[in-house]
């Protein structure tokens, strides 16, 4: 029998970056009552969330077809700002990432060959995002404008789509690259 996954295809980042986005969610950490942050492992954009399968050859096809169809060369993100989704149970907050074409053409390139492939993918409008905790509750004494002064300015290069999978070791929330694609080099 086939193992299962749980994957999701991103774009992973530098140690240097990681510790970075970890300092920061380490001080809102300090700033905040309550809520489960982000392992510095963990931090990655997701371009494309596809969930439990065990079909794993297929999604690797459909990334290298979505990078190729993209046409996208090496690029760029920067990180934006500090954003929050507001939830019942505590906040979810999260550094932005400017818009860019690159970024927009992979996700709907990707989206597309998994759609293609029969795969489910969220049908939102993507918001490209690092999570940096979920049940987040600020402490009364500090706004979320105060906490965005503070977050990091990264320029982070994109040469590689990394097929991700979530899983626990030990108990551990872990993403693991499975795969990997290189963005076209025309």
């Amino acid at each position: 029998m086939d193992k299962f996954y749980r994957l999701f295809a991103a774009i992973d980042f530098s140690e240097n970056q990681k510790e970075s986005l970890y300092e920061y969610g380490r001080f809102i950490k300090k700033n905040s009552s309550k809520g489960n942050f982000t392992r510095k492992e963990n931090f990655h954009l997701t371009l494309a969330f596809i969930g439990e399968t065990r079909k794993r050859e297929l999604v690797e096809e459909a990334l290298e077809e979505g990078v190729r169809l993209s046409r996208v060369e090496p690029f760029a993100v920067e990180t934006e700002g500090l954003g929050r989704f507001k939830t019942g149970t505590g906040d979810i907050l999260w550094v932005g990432i400017k818009e860019s074409q690159e970024l927009i053409n992979l996700y709907e390139k990707i989206t597309w060959c998994l759609k293609k492939r029969e795969f489910s993918v969220e049908e939102q409008k993507f918001k490209a995002h690092l999570t940096l905790g979920r049940g987040i509750r600020l402490n009364k004494d500090i706004s979320i404008e105060e906490l965005a002064q503070k977050a990091p300015k990264l320029i982070v290069p994109v040469d590689t789509i990394h097929l991700m999978n979530s899983h626990r070791v030990e108990g551990i929330l872990t993403y693991t690259s499975l795969f990997e694609t290189s963005l076209n080099k025309l």
